[in-house]
């Protein structure tokens, strides 16, 4: 059976979608599908040599119909897109957020947070079971590992180049930089200034990293962007102060932080004034949380309670079953 992901990536996107998706099909090559990715040629820089590349949305309607499932990752889409493709492609799995495209149909529907959909979506698969993680993420967590790093890290592409001044900021505070662990995507924004930086302050760097787990399990705390990322940290225990980079982030910190594992601070909507002001009131919470041995200690607990990362695993075989009873 053949699935295709409608999923892009790019600096302006970031690479959130592209990176949940793989997971999902990793999870459904595991139960013996054949994925591939469909993306708009205009990121092509960021698509794989065995991606397919298409010119308008248009393309994709005749390519589903030859498919056996459409997995949507796309905010592009709003609800009359999405049912125009649903009435070409019904075993339609939609990926979603922000719940904010008004009423549309999908055979399933996958949202990490606790979100309400219209009964024209067969199959809600909805709550933080069905964040989707990579693999090495359901892996139990090592309590053998005494964690005392605070990771920096704003995403795959860090689309407001927060990186290199939230270091600086840090810097000002006397906090101990040998203690910091700055993880860079691949394309991150400004990322030679920023390792230019570590470099010259010794702050240890890793750019590129397939597997985040490892840096993350020895994370006390974190600063990062509110994206995919937030439930990687959830998962593996990581008290973070989000910096809110993108509208489609809203909802997770609404839901997120009233648990008290974690804090946020918006940077998308301000001017390059405030932009500086809030960096430093994000730093000033990262300095209040650090010290806090009790805060610390209730929010890992609380963080690991909410994502195991067997998500995409879950998603996979609700879908693959429904395949079987239907044969």
């Amino acid at each position: 059976m053949k699935a295709l992901i409608r999923a892009d990536a790019a600096i302006e996107i970031g690479m959130g979608h592209r990176v949940r998706c793989q997971a999902l099909a990793s999870a459904f090559e595991r139960l013996g599908w054949t994925c591939q990715f469909v993306v708009h040629h205009r990121y092509r820089q960021f698509a794989s040599d065995h991606d397919l590349l298409i010119d308008c949305e248009e393309d994709l309607l005749s390519l589903a119909e030859q498919a056996d499932l459409v997995i949507l990752d796309h905010y592009g889409y709003q609800a009359d897109n999405i049912a125009r493709l649903f009435q070409v492609q019904p075993n339609l799995l939609v990926v979603d957020d922000m719940n904010d495209r008004g009423i549309f149909p999908a055979k399933w529907l996958v949202n990490p947070l606790n979100q309400v959909y219209s009964s024209q979506v067969a199959m809600p698969l909805t709550g933080g079971q069905y964040a989707l993680l990579r693999s090495s993420f359901s892996q139990h967590y090592s309590e053998s590992i005494t964690p005392d790093r605070l990771l920096l890290t704003l995403g795959g592409t860090d689309p407001l180049a927060l990186t290199l001044p939230l270091l600086k900021a840090l810097e000002k505070t006397g906090f101990s930089l040998d203690k910091v662990q700055v993880m860079l995507g691949k394309n991150a924004r400004n990322s030679a200034e920023v390792l230019a930086y570590c470099e010259e302050k010794h702050i240890a760097w890793r750019q590129g990293v397939s597997d985040v787990t490892p840096l993350m399990r020895q994370a006390r705390m974190a600063i990062s962007a509110a994206g995919g990322t937030l439930f990687e940290l959830a998962c593996m225990g990581v008290p973070t102060v989000f910096a809110q980079v993108a509208e489609n982030q809203t909802r997770s910190l609404e839901q997120h932080v009233p648990m008290t594992w974690c804090d946020a601070v918006r940077f998308d909507d301000v001017s390059e004034k405030q932009q500086v002001e809030r960096i430093e009131h994000l730093i000033r919470l990262v300095m209040i949380y650090w010290q806090d041995d009790t805060w610390l200690t209730k929010a890992r607990k609380i963080a690991r309670s909410l994502v195991d990362g067997k998500g995409a695993d879950r998603v996979a075989k609700t879908v693959h079953q429904e395949f079987s009873v239907m044969i």
